[in-house]
């Protein structure tokens, strides 16, 4: 299926995103209201020192090196020293964000829950939902590809934005499975895609399924991510999958992970590969981060220093260090000898 829609223009520079006099500071809490989800409801922007506890799905930098964490208390951007939170207020389509990509023009995209995409390209903003012709309004991931494609993995296929038109990609057109939670391109430009049940790659025409090259099924892929080599490597419910092209080579917590459970990767500029394990509820208890040096892997959680047990994202950053999100406990960064909290503010999410 393809939407058009009008293409967004006059991209701004994101360093100078003022937007403090266009928000409208929201009611406070009513009494009477003590069961209430505080990440569905939307909140004055306001700069802190300290990060939030809200839950953090997604990291990313933009080029004027600022971090923003993409949380279910709205997007939280964070420029060395203080921490400014943003809500509906100034535009976004919804605030319980998932995923965060800055594209190639300096335009900054917020894939939400339930509540689509919010595109703003330093002026306005523009929203891409079903009614716009998304797949789904559940967007888990962001990714502009070499062509400035951009792409949305949804809850009903892989969508793609030309800047005209909108054209949504299903099992109908060959993907493994509708629920899409990871997109990446690899060096020839083939496309990737992690799905509840299994790994799908486009070539620009048409879909193939990975388990049909490997023999071999994979499920609940969360995160993909290539490294310094070549090699795809696939993260998800049964451990992490390097594929060189040819063959796939497994790694569990018998190789060394700390978890099977992967539910993010990043490649660091040394050719590490960091592995964000989620952990298991309630408490967490398994989970925290992997590194693997290409010869060993070392693991890193609470008893290290790291701020929680459930490590949903992570990124490394221009100066080296690496960040990584939670569920419980905000930010924690690390830099490559001690890790740094940026304290909690609100009582940890039931």
């Amino acid at each position: 299926m393809t939407t058009k829609l009008p293409r967004a223009t006059g991209l701004g520079n994101l360093s100078i995103w003022i937007l403090g006099a266009m928000l409208v500071p929201s009611e406070p809490a009513s009494a009477q209201e003590p069961d209430r989800d505080p990440y569905f409801t939307p909140t004055a922007a306001k700069t802190t020192s300290s990060m939030p506890r809200v839950i953090i799905r997604n990291i990313r930098e933009d080029r004027a090196g600022n971090i923003w964490f993409a949380t279910f208390g709205g997007p939280i951007r964070y420029d060395g020293k203080e921490f400014t939170n943003f809500s509906e207020e100034v535009g976004l389509v919804h605030t319980r964000i998932f995923s965060l990509l800055e594209d190639r023009s300096g335009a900054l995209w917020f894939g939400s829950i339930t509540g689509g995409a919010s595109r703003y390209d330093g002026k306005a903003f523009t929203k891409f939902t079903m009614k716009e012709g998304l797949g789904n309004d559940d967007v888990t991931w962001i990714l502009e590809d070499r062509d400035a494609n951009v792409w949305f993995a949804t809850g009903n296929g892989a969508s793609r934005y030309d800047g005209k038109t909108m054209t949504n990609f299903t099992t109908k057109e060959g993907l493994v499975d509708d629920a899409v939670y990871a997109i990446a391109q690899d060096a020839s430009g083939r496309l990737w895609f992690g799905t509840q049940g299994g790994i799908s790659s486009y070539d620009g025409k048409s879909f193939s399924n990975l388990a049909d090259q490997v023999g071999r099924s994979f499920v609940n892929i969360r995160s993909i991510v290539v490294d310094r080599s070549g090699n795809l490597w696939f993260g998800g419910q049964e451990g992490a999958f390097r594929y060189d092209g040819k063959t796939v080579t497994a790694f569990t917590s018998k190789e060394g992970l700390l978890s099977d459970f992967v539910g993010s990767m990043i490649v660091d500029r040394a050719g590490n590969v960091w592995l964000g394990h989620p952990g298991q509820f309630p408490g967490g208890s398994g989970g925290g981060a992997t590194r693997y040096d290409g010869k060993s892997f070392e693991q890193f959680t609470r008893e290290d220093g790291l701020g929680s047990a459930t490590v949903y994202c992570m990124l490394e950053d221009k100066a080296g260090n690496i960040w990584f999100g939670s569920v419980d406990a905000g930010a924690c960064r690390y830099d490559g000898k001690a890790f740094t909290q940026f304290s909690a503010t609100a009582p940890p999410p039931k």
